[in-house]
């Protein structure tokens, strides 16, 4: 039988596992540590190997210029942080892109061989963040089968261990640095082949458990000034630190106990400090009401209510708090904490076996299985296989899936000349389109003689198919524009088609979009000749193909390790 993996790829935790031989998902031990998960710190020590996890995430206390945390924040946005550790620079990317190598080091060293998998990311993030994810995996040796929405990854764990027959299900996935909700049909026919389509989706890719942290670290402060004086500008990196090191500890101890005691000792003196849980809910409640936002909006937009929902999902290692569990069932009658801290890597396990079964179950019928890159290079084209081949290739898996449907979280189209001032966006494809999705528009050249047609391409979260133009950020000579912030319009990428001399004012040119869990496909084709150009959309918060290659050849020596 193969073996395939999943992966969740988190802000504060990361966690990998696999299917047993009678399909169960079970999560593969980190054993350097000694638990299921693997803290997504990376400390780069001079002149040594990167130490990925706990003892990476405690040396932010000591060298906290040589330990770089919760990259997933910062994956695939514009302008993110970047750190340059002797003489060497990192992006998100590739520290990503460490910690998936750590995982795939510590599971091949009890015996694994790690190489086809399934990453996770947030139902809301947008293809840059999605392409981005990938690449990262790429970069760590991995063969990415796709990448599957992380409470997509959480309710397929669930409904295919619980139910044998339709429900709607919704999951509230809030992360350490990452919040989802999402709404999900799920469904068996009689044949017992399990769907899971999902309904609607929202979420915010900056909340999380971190910011929850940050609030308690804020009023730790405060009880240390009340009794000492010194408020958080005086306070030096040690004694930061040393506070810092408390946040995570109390917050785990109030969510099981209504107050935990402990003690900051800092030049000589011990100051001996106590956190309510009453206190931190006071200090916190609008973040769970940000989250409750979410929550009603998405009911909305769905024209569903809170009562036509059958079960609600609590995902995530932040979801242990008392405070969201109360806030979810005040609104829903069933609620249930659902394996917060591994459910998404058993799902994604899961996701990677039926990708697998798909493909090799189209080898076996003699279809084409393609293996293409996010950058758009050719794919190896796999050959046929026997059915006795294919028997020997299936992965068991506890009940069958006829699809995993999700849906864009962001809408897409190219900018449009309009005047001779300003471009609009002419969405092609929408939020709630089912992936893969589709769309073709034919546009006319702006001027005679035109040298190249360039397609912009943007991203926003216009839901408006009836007037569906959208102002975007740039003008034709690059100069921003107004445009509304709520409709969180960016541009991320083009693509430029050559035109012949002579070309009329006005020729068609045909734009195809093609998004999927992987990347969006742009081409653009001149009507009257058939010359087109294409490409997966990269931007300069992605890498080129070339950027791609040379980091998986450079990472390709690299070690990591999870001990100092």
């Amino acid at each position: 039988m193969a073996k395939v993996y999943g992966i969740d790829l988190g802000t504060t935790y990361s966690v990998i596992a696999t299917l047993d031989e009678n399909g169960t998902p079970e999560v593969i031990e980190n054993y350097a540590d000694s638990v299921q998960l693997l803290a997504s710190a990376v400390y780069f020590p001079s002149g040594g190997d990167p130490v990925v996890g706990k003892e990476a995430k405690n040396q932010a206390e000591v060298e906290p210029d040589r330990v770089v945390q919760f990259v997933k924040r910062e994956i695939g946005k514009p302008n993110a942080q970047t750190w340059d550790f002797d003489g060497v620079k990192y992006d998100p990317i590739s520290i990503s892109a460490l910690i998936l190598k750590r995982m795939k080091e510590y599971a091949e060293e009890q015996g694994h061989d790690v190489n086809d998998v399934v990453i996770t990311c947030p139902a809301y993030f947008g293809n840059e963040e999605r392409a981005a994810t990938k690449q990262a995996g790429i970069i760590a040796g991995l063969n990415v089968l796709n990448i599957v929405n992380e409470p997509t990854a959480a309710a397929l764990n669930y409904c295919l261990r619980e139910f044998r027959e339709s429900r709607k299900i919704m999951v509230y996935d809030l992360g350490g640095g990452t919040f989802d909700i999402t709404l999900f049909d799920f469904s068996v026919d009689d044949s017992g082949k399990a769907s899971i389509d999902v309904i609607e989706t929202n979420g915010n890719d900056r909340l999380g458990g971190i910011d929850w942290d940050a609030r308690l670290y804020d009023y730790i402060c405060k009880l240390y000034y009340d009794e000492n004086g010194v408020t958080k500008d005086e306070m030096d990196a040690e004694l930061r630190q040393k506070i810092r090191s408390q946040v995570e500890d109390v917050k785990k101890s109030i969510s099981s106990m209504p107050s935990k005691s402990f003690t900051i000792s800092y030049a000589g003196d011990a100051t001996r400090l106590e956190v309510t849980r009453e206190k931190f809910e006071e200090q916190t409640q609008d973040l769970v009401e940000q989250t409750m936002d979410f929550v009603r909006q998405l009911l909305k937009e769905a024209k569903h209510s809170a009562d036509d929902v059958d079960v609600v999902l609590l995902v995530g290692g932040s979801t242990r708090m008392p405070m969201i569990k109360a806030a979810v069932e005040g609104l829903f009658r069933k609620v249930l904490v659902e394996q917060p801290d591994l459910a998404v890597a058993k799902g994604a396990a899961l996701a990677a076996a039926n990708v697998w079964n798909e493909r090799v179950a189209k080898r076996r019928d003699g279809q084409e299985v393609d293996f293409a890159s996010t950058q758009g290079e050719s794919g190896v084209t796999l050959p046929p296989i026997t059915e006795e081949e294919a028997a020997g290739l299936m992965i068991n898996v506890p009940q069958q899936v006829s699809a995993v449907n999700d849906k864009l979280t962001r809408s897409l189209g190219p900018a449009v000349f309009v005047d001779d001032n300003q471009y609009m966006i002419d969405n092609l494809l929408f939020i709630g389109d089912e992936m893969p999705a589709e769309a073709t528009a034919t546009y006319g050249t702006q001027n005679a003689n035109q040298a190249e047609i360039k397609v912009v391409v943007f991203e926003n979260v216009s839901r408006d198919k009836a007037n569906n133009y959208v102002t975007p950020s740039l003008d034709k000579n690059g100069n921003e524009q107004y445009t509304d912030p709520s409709l969180k319009v960016k541009k991320i990428g083009d693509v430029r088609l050559k035109l012949p001399p002579n070309t009329p004012k006005g020729s068609p040119i045909e734009v195809f979009f093609r998004s999927s869990t992987i990347g969006l496909e742009v081409r653009a084709t001149n009507l009257e000749t058939n010359e087109s150009a294409e490409t997966v959309i990269t931007t300069e918060n992605t890498k080129t193909r070339e950027e791609l290659n040379e980091a998986r050849e450079r990472f390709a020596s690299v070690r990591t390790r999870g001990q100092i």
